[in-house]
């Protein structure tokens, strides 16, 4: 036997007995070691499941991304323009834009003002102040005055950078230009349209130069002024136009924003604007939909599957909160939308011709067997042809975003606005009674609502429908009203909120279902140190007894040995 410092470190030469007590050892304390070996084995099978939450939190969260670029009717309904002469105007459409076309008549560009000073110096280093003391150049810009300091002694291009470099200057730029022989002040305004204008301000300048001196030292060499179109010949008479003090108008026609470039022919030429939905865009979104679902769909699935056959799970199979979440996002793609109300053709027709995904050609495969059941499958027949007949109501099932709407059963209120991240989309119901003028009492959605008898509505102040306004339109007259008043909210915006509470890092489903996996590890990681612990102090120990056991048998060996070498002797003396 060999013994070092520390006794777990025993280690037997087998001399004593010819035992191979080092491998006795070795095979008691891995027969021994079993249990934790069991629990090492169950910490990798959490640790596994730990692995597959995050890989669905990631699949949650890429779908939860996806579905946010498309959440917006703008980004799902493209609308697509086309201009029939882009050297004159160009178009960009959003998704209220209508399809058709328009003719516009470009008759005026939008222009800033410029103003060049008259008498030309001849250098840039020419003084402009021939004095000992400051002076002041003065100009006025869309109606205010402003003045600026030039030191004495300056030169042209210092009273450029000083007028370019106040504080008080509200939006003109100074620069020097010249004829090749002498150098002029210019000075133009940023500002397009007629109010911008810009004149140089004689009376308050007290330049010492000449060129500096009277008004008409300064000449306008381009007038501010408002762009003029016409659109659809609109105005009629002749001499009449849309202004706009830009060259981009936005509110001209719904939806559309026109770009100006050029003036084209003369007299300038009517230009056609088409505008019609891009309907492969939107098929795509609609493809990506589905696709992005159902990669999280095939995730859960595989995770979650029983093979019969090996009568064996997966790794998540009967995991009860990784099936409820599944279930959360099947209950979106099944139920009609946030806020929709099934058609009814009444008359009069109510509720939404489009309301669940069912009805664009959109299911799950429940076909046994199938490669893709329990995913999602698109008809593409059904779905060109309802895109094709309603494309805003396939836009409003996937990206409406609180457009709201309502059936009066009597009275007459309108929906007025809500509160974005306040107000929820749902369907409310809306009840009023106006007496002697005044809006006697109201509620929405069961709770009183405040009333403003200034403006005409009332608020809703609790529950989902929070921030909710509503509009009596035939206020102050007396009158009661009753009905529903419904806000929409998209299938993209809506599976994107129960991805967003599903995967949060604190309250979300898959997260406390990881913390309560971490902390099972953690158990099990106590048990398997106090495991090994108790299985080093076997180890000392028996290593302590083989080793005694083995000295005492060397002894014995030795004894043996001296006895029968003795027997020896007597039998030959």
């Amino acid at each position: 036997m060999s013994t070092d410092v520390n006794v777990g470190s025993i280690t037997f030469t087998g001399l004593g007995s010819g035992t191979d007590f080092e491998s006795m050892v070795t095979k008691l304390i891995e027969v021994e070691s079993y249990h934790k070996k069991q629990m090492e084995a169950w910490k990798t099978e959490w640790e596994t499941k730990i692995e597959a939450l995050n890989e669905i939190n990631t699949a949650m969260l890429n779908l939860k991304s996806t579905l946010e670029t498309m959440d917006s009717m703008t980004e799902f309904l493209t609308k697509g323009v086309a201009s029939s002469d882009s050297s004159v105007l160009t178009a960009s459409a959003d998704a209220t834009a209508e399809s058709g076309s328009h003719s516009i008549v470009v008759n005026q560009l939008a222009a800033n003002a410029v103003i060049t000073n008259a008498n030309g110096l001849a250098s840039k280093t020419t003084k402009v102040n021939t004095s000992t003391s400051a002076q002041t150049f003065a100009y006025s810009y869309k109606g205010n005055d402003y003045s600026v300091t030039v030191g004495a002694g300056a030169t042209l291009e210092q009273m450029v950078s000083a007028i370019n470099s106040d504080p008080a200057n509200a939006g003109v730029r100074a620069s020097i230009i010249t004829d090749g022989s002498q150098y002029y002040l210019q000075m133009r305004g940023l500002d397009l349209g007629s109010n911008a204008s810009l004149s140089f301000n004689a009376s308050a300048t007290t330049m010492s130069n000449a060129a500096f001196n009277d008004a008409s030292d300064f000449s306008i060499t381009q007038a501010a002024r408002n762009a003029q179109v016409k659109v659809d010949g609109w105005p009629s008479a002749s001499d009449a136009w849309i202004e706009s003090n830009s060259n981009t108008l936005t509110d001209v026609v719904q939806g559309l924003t026109f770009n100006l470039k050029s003036l084209g022919s003369n007299p300038p030429a009517a230009v056609t604007i088409s505008v019609e939905t891009d309907y492969d865009s939107v098929k795509e979104n609609i493809q990506s939909f589905v696709d992005n679902v159902n990669t999280v769909r095939s995730l859960v699935k595989t995770l979650t599957k029983f093979d019969e056959n090996l009568e064996q799970g997966s790794v998540m199979t009967g995991n009860y909160a990784v099936q409820l979440v599944d279930s959360q996002l099947k209950q979106v793609t099944a139920e009609i939308g946030n806020g929709f109300l099934r058609y009814n053709a009444g008359p009069p027709a109510t509720g939404d011709k489009i309301s669940s995904l069912s009805q664009i050609g959109i299911m799950t495969d429940a076909n046994e067997g199938s490669l893709t059941q329990g995913l999602l499958v698109i008809d593409a027949e059904i779905l060109d042809d309802v895109l094709r007949q309603e494309p805003n109501a396939v836009a409003e099932l996937f990206a409406a975003t609180n457009i709201g709407g309502e059936r009066v059963d009597t009275g007459n209120f309108s929906y007025y606005s809500g509160v974005t991240g306040v107000t929820k989309a749902g369907v409310y119901d809306v009840s009023y009674t106006v007496s002697g003028g005044v809006i006697t009492g109201a509620v929405i959605d069961g709770k009183a609502a405040n009333v403003d008898n200034e403006k005409g509505t009332i608020t809703s102040m609790e529950g989902n429908s929070r921030g909710m306004v509503i509009n009596i339109n035939d206020f102050p007259a007396d009158s009661t009203g009753k009905g529903v008043v419904r806000l929409k909210q998209g299938k993209s915006g809506e599976m994107a909120a129960v991805l967003k509470d599903i995967t949060n890092g604190e309250t979300g489903a898959l997260n406390i279902l990881e913390d309560n996996y971490t902390d099972i590890i953690k158990s099990i990681d106590k048990k398997i140190d106090y495991e090994e612990q108790r299985l080093a102090l076997m180890e000392t120990n028996m290593r302590l007894k083989f080793s005694r056991l083995e000295a005492l048998l060397g002894e014995y060996e030795n004894l043996s040995t001296s006895m029968e070498s003795q027997i020896s002797q007597l039998s030959s003396s």
